[in-house]
């Protein structure tokens, strides 16, 4: 048993060594005569029909096939070809493989290398290949082969005018059958209470897809008719490759980008998702607060709708931020440069603009009025119909609508008449001047009465008057009243100014405005014989 297992042992120290050396032996033979390991094609009329790995001489692997692919094209151009004429022939240690008593390739013992055959079963088997493509190939060089070519081509370009009359007559059949049809086929679309297409547009978006269609299928039938036509001819026959080539290389780079994209695509999906039902309850809860279903404290109702765009901008575009990186390109060089070329644009144009966006959510915050108060913006007085984070936008007591930018009235001065109606009330006021002979306890007296039987004037709190100055003539009496409905404050004052001249005159107490002199020159006295003014029952409109 020892001796049997020190013969087994021997014998498998033997078979390694063996092995090594072929390894070796091989990697030696490579590196001596620079055997290519993928080889060098030979290709004839755009097929390739084998591979050479080894030189010859001074000739390299791809030498020899470029060499051996124009000495089978001469072949093949040649009237006839004849299959017995081509041979195979070893002198000494080389093998030839001769055409006519042309050699066309010399096999060498370096040829052998890692196929496994000898220099004349490698002989035999490319004798066997070459006759069967050059047999193939050169009856399309053949007169009659050119001919039944030239009828195949035109075989080829009838059918397909025929199929492009047939598409050109099938659509104009389609297109008449729809205008015929219109009121059956057509309905207009509509998105809740908006007309989204009208049915003669939805007839005219379906004749112009029905003409891209037919463009379409006219030009895949020449993209497939061109490589059918090139491929008809030998000389061409290469051609039809690169034009399928052209054709399809395009296609599946788009599908396998689409493909290798999908996973991002996918985390897109998701991010947007993520942030959309976000955005969502945030809406949720604006509305609730601006519906005063949800109280916060210190948070006013009218923040609510402006702070909700606020967080949804800062959404969108935190959101951006983080989809970037999963966009197609988007750490391309041209991308960034395009990304800061527009940034340093709207940077530039929109300077006005974000200063007023700025402004808008300071006036927001700062609430010195919102949308239906009477307000005055340095001399215009109106109501306040839009305000948004751009512009506030009044409609003055004369109706016209005045636009003005945030920024402005952030700089100018604001009043509101309508905040102090909602608690005590809008106190107006009017100034008379009335000479010395007349009591001011009287006039007192006078200007309460107007200002109680005026429209719209409160009676608590209770009017009241100032004496603002005594000048050299007369003296100046302010009637104070209190008002709860700015929007009529116009009305209200014109009909406090009648109401006062109703009451001095039927007290008999002149009016000193203009200035009139207390020792007259015999002129009578400022106040009308008849006094007494009919008033109509029913006042104008709101002013």
């Amino acid at each position: 048993m020892k001796t049997l297992r020190f013969l087994i042992s021997v014998t498998l120290i033997f078979i390694s060594l063996f092995l090594d050396a072929q390894d070796t032996a091989r990697q030696v033979i490579n590196k001596v005569v620079s055997i290519d390991e993928q080889g060098s094609p030979v290709i004839l009329l755009g097929d390739t029909l084998f591979k050479i790995h080894a030189p010859n001489g001074t000739f390299s692997a791809r030498e020899r096939a470029k060499s051996l692919s124009e000495r089978l094209m001469e072949v093949v151009r040649e009237p006839e070809y004849f299959p017995d004429s081509l041979k195979a022939l070893t002198i000494e240690n080389e093998s030839y493989i001769v055409y006519r008593n042309r050699p066309l390739l010399v096999i060498r013992q370096t040829d052998t290398i890692r196929t496994g055959l000898t220099q004349q079963e490698i002989a035999t088997k490319l004798i066997t290949q070459l006759n069967k493509h050059l047999s193939a190939k050169s009856v399309k060089f053949n007169f009659l082969a050119t001919v039944k070519n030239i009828g195949y081509t035109l075989l080829v370009v009838l059918l397909l005018v025929f199929i492009i009359w047939f598409l050109n007559w099938l659509f104009r059949k389609i297109s008449t059958y729809a205008e015929r049809n219109k009121a059956r086929l057509f309905k207009s679309i509509k998105i809740n209470s908006y007309e989204f297409l009208t049915a003669d547009r939805e007839q005219r978006l379906a004749v112009a897809i029905l003409k891209f269609l037919k463009i379409v299928l006219i030009i895949l039938l020449f993209l497939f008719a061109l490589p059918v036509i090139f491929s008809i001819f030998p000389t061409t026959e290469g051609i039809t490759r690169k034009i399928l080539g052209m054709i399809l290389s395009p296609v599946r780079t788009i599908l396998m980008a689409i493909v290798n994209y999908l996973p991002k695509l996918i985390a897109i999906i998701v991010i947007f998702l993520i942030f959309k039902y976000l955005i969502r309850f945030i809406r949720f809860l604006a509305r609730e607060v601006e519906n005063k279903a949800l109280v916060l404290p210190g948070f006013y109702p009218d923040w609510a709708k402006p702070t909700y765009n606020i967080i949804r901008v800062v959404l969108y575009a935190f959101m951006f931020v983080i989809i970037f990186p999963y966009l197609p390109g988007s750490d391309s060089a041209i991308f960034r440069g395009v990304s800061v070329f527009l940034g340093l644009l709207l940077s530039l144009g929109s300077t006005s603009l974000i200063g007023n966006t700025i402004a808008g959510i300071v006036i927001t915050y700062m609430r010195p009025y919102k949308v239906g108060d009477r307000i005055k913006l340095d001399d215009i007085v109106g109501d306040v119909v839009e305000k948004s984070l751009m512009i506030t936008r009044i409609k003055t007591i004369k109706n016209e609508e005045v636009t003005i930018p945030n920024s402005k009235v952030l700089t100018g001065y604001t009043v509101n008449y309508t905040t102090a109606t909602l608690e005590q009330g809008l106190i107006i006021h009017t100034t008379v001047t009335i000479g010395y002979d007349a009591p001011w306890r009287t006039v007192h007296e006078l200007l309460i009465r107007a200002a109680n039987s005026t429209e719209g004037v409160v009676k608590k709190p209770k009017p009241f008057v100032l004496q603002t100055s005594l000048d050299d003539f007369y003296v100046s009496y302010q009637i104070n009243a209190f008002i709860k409905n700015s929007q009529r404050i116009v009305r209200i004052k014109s009909d406090l100014h009648q109401n006062i001249q109703d009451e001095f005159n039927r007290a008999g107490v002149e009016i000193m405005s203009p200035h009139y002199r207390s020792e007259r020159d015999g002129n009578p006295v400022t106040i009308p014989e008849k006094w007494e003014i009919e008033l109509p029952e029913e006042k104008d409109g709101e002013t």
